[in-house]
């Protein structure tokens, strides 16, 4: 019965959003073209775990897509905010983004940022400060939340470097003391870029926050939201998300060896 009862819930849900999407014929969506495994550019696509949970939750709402490589990561957001994307994956809800973006409530998944260091150059980290003092690297174009983006800017010695690629040469060339990335995405990298035995990876996260989905204010598929908001709560609380961060780990390493980067 309970199990009935939902299925009727979901058409109902299915039905009223499609209703009010009656002027969105087609979701375009977009991600940053470099951030394993949540999201990569392979050819003129976007794939990765965002993609997929995007993908599960159109073709719920039986609504057409298309995942489009667009460029660099600034061009992402410019396209977002001109409405020439829809729909943008997995990326951190800040101030700034606001200004043209409709962020889900509920989150795709956690992010956590991790501090990866040189082979047998490990040091104590517990707080911010422990990165003073030391020349760091982030990735060009990079959030990492408010407080930490604001530490950054005020208080650390750090170059921002455009790429995995650039940011991991230097870290094990010892040119830089630290690199500052989302942990899956410098877990897959070391998977395929031959200096996993080179890098450490801090206990401690510098944070551990959320990345959301994220519509174009311009977009007639916004009235899509609380569709969104109600199944990425699901699949993430179901585990699902996790699962498919896993696999495309996999995937990134089965296919991208050494990867393909894309500047930032």
């Amino acid at each position: 019965m309970n199990r009935v009862r939902y299925c009727c819930q979901l058409l109902i849900i299915v039905a009223c959003s499609q209703a009010l999407a009656a002027e969105c014929k087609r979701v375009v969506f977009s991600a940053h073209p470099n951030y394993p495994p949540y999201h990569w550019a392979e050819g003129d696509q976007i794939v990765g775990a965002s993609v997929d949970v995007a993908k599960i939750i159109l073709d719920e709402l039986g609504m057409p897509y298309e995942s489009r490589f667009v460029g660099p990561w600034k061009r992402v957001l410019l396209n977002a905010e001109k409405g020439e994307i829809d729909l943008v994956l997995a990326l951190k809800d800040v101030p700034d983004r606001r200004q043209y973006l409709e962020f889900t409530r509920s989150p795709f998944y956690e992010n956590p940022v991790a501090v990866f260091v040189p082979k047998g150059h490990e040091f104590e980290f517990k707080q911010w400060s422990d990165l003073k003092g030391r020349h760091g690297t982030l990735n060009l174009g990079d959030r990492h939340g408010e407080d930490f983006d604001l530490y950054v800017e005020n208080e650390l010695d750090v170059l921002r470097v455009a790429g995995l690629e650039g940011n991991f040469n230097a870290l094990v060339n010892e040119r830089s003391s630290y690199f500052i990335t989302g942990l899956y995405t410098g877990r897959a990298y070391l998977e395929t870029s031959g200096l996993k035995s080179k890098v450490s990876i801090l206990p401690n996260p510098v944070s551990t926050g959320v990345i959301h989905f994220a519509f174009s204010g311009k977009s007639p598929c916004l009235s899509l939201m609380s569709y969104f908001d109600k199944r990425l709560e699901e699949l993430r609380l179901s585990g699902e998300t996790g699962q498919l961060l896993e696999q495309n780990i996999e995937r990134w390493r089965l296919y991208f060896s050494p990867p393909l980067l894309q500047e930032e």
